[in-house]
């Protein structure tokens, strides 16, 4: 056997026990990946809980190697069985520094309602259009966009005459006889098809798309912005510091989960809606915008199924694209279809909202 108890005195027998508690709580984390929250919401919260217990797993790897290697083989034979959703976590690729001209650069950017959260001596709405003329891409999905609708202030159409796009497709979720906030794609290439996926949508969190034409290319791209935890300040303090915010502790731990419990549920549902959008159509696809869930996560892993994650493809690090609350978070995402290749991702940083922007650039094979 590999564990001989013989060979192992009480201190270790201890931390060969905290071992194999921390292998099956890596192993459950993984699971929340496949397990859908409807059938057993408990695993989905495992997920969240993904990063601290890798890295328990890989202190016990460390050290058992310096007292006896052979025991380092139940942390790391665990951590290797989920090899490909930790490189969706952390990953170290090369990637092109230039784009090519048959490239297609896409972008994603939640911007926070145009509501910035750091002070700038530049306004939020200049910021934003420098962001995007530095990065210069030919598709733009933007949730939480914020413009006027009516006159020749339109925000939209200042983004599409200063970053030369051809066209856009703005699909407010809440509007009046002014302004409207919700999503916005912007192309640099015509968009001849776009609608709404109705289905299991929730107010700003909701799923739209577009078909552009790239020379003879119909590609279908969507804008995600999958149901939030819809966490209040108060939420995000206990959240951060459970023991310094006054209070019932056990009332607002059950207040949080409640919520968390529903988003994951609420997000379930729009990721199968999505699932099933994509099937209907044999054009090329691409899916980025805010998930607001981890790489862990069902919904995620779902959308992602039969596609190229662009992070893990050319990512470089860890892939955080949240940072407001705990700035660990990778929420924001670009899949493409398989007859695509992935040439290069970049997360900017740049806080103006509490997301990060993310591009990529692929081509068509």
């Amino acid at each position: 056997m590999l564990i001989n108890k013989k060979n192992l005195g009480f201190f270790s027998k201890t931390i060969m026990i905290a071992n194999l508690l921390a292998v099956a709580g890596l192993l459950l984390c993984y699971s929340a990946s496949f397990i859908n929250p409807k059938t057993f919401w408990p695993v989905a919260f495992l997920g969240l809980g993904y990063l601290p217990i890798l890295i328990i797993n890989l202190g016990f790897v460390l050290y058992w190697l310096l007292r006896k290697a052979k025991y380092s083989l139940f942390s790391l034979i665990a951590i290797l069985l989920g090899w490909n959703l930790m490189t969706q976590h952390i990953t170290f690729k090369s990637a092109e520094r230039d784009k090519s001209d048959s490239a297609l650069r896409v972008m994603t950017y939640n911007v926070h309602m145009l509501e910035p959260i750091e002070k700038s001596d530049k306004p939020a709405k200049e910021e934003f259009v420098d962001i995007i003329n530095d990065a210069n891409p030919d598709i733009l999905c933007v949730q939480e966009f914020n413009s006027t609708i009516r006159g020749k202030k339109k925000f939209s159409e200042k983004v599409k005459e200063k970053a030369k796009f051809d066209s856009y497709y703005f699909a407010p979720s809440q509007q009046n006889d002014y302004s409207a906030y919700g999503q916005i794609i912007f192309s640099k290439y015509p968009i001849i098809n776009s609608g709404l996926i109705k289905k299991n949508e929730y107010g700003i969190n909701r799923i739209v798309y577009v078909d552009i034409v790239k020379q003879r290319d119909t590609i279908r791209v969507y804008n995600v912005h999958l149901r939030s935890f819809g966490l209040q300040s108060e939420d995000k303090e206990f959240i951060q510091n459970p023991s310094g915010t006054a209070g019932n502790e056990e009332q607002k731990t059950k207040q949080v989960g409640r919520k968390l419990k529903w988003a994951f549920e609420q997000r379930s549902n729009q990721a199968e809606s999505l699932f099933d959008h994509m099937q209907e159509t044999h054009y090329p696809k691409i899916v980025m915008g805010d998930f607001n869930d981890t790489p862990m996560s069902y919904s995620v892993n779902l959308i992602a199924k039969n596609m190229k994650n662009a992070f893990q493809e050319k990512g470089n690090g860890w892939g955080v694209t949240h940072f407001e609350m705990l700035p660990i978070l990778q929420i924001d995402y670009i899949f493409c279809d398989k007859r695509f290749n992935v040439n290069n991702y970049k997360v900017v940083k740049n806080r103006l909202s509490d997301h990060y922007p993310v591009f990529a650039d692929v081509s068509l094979m």
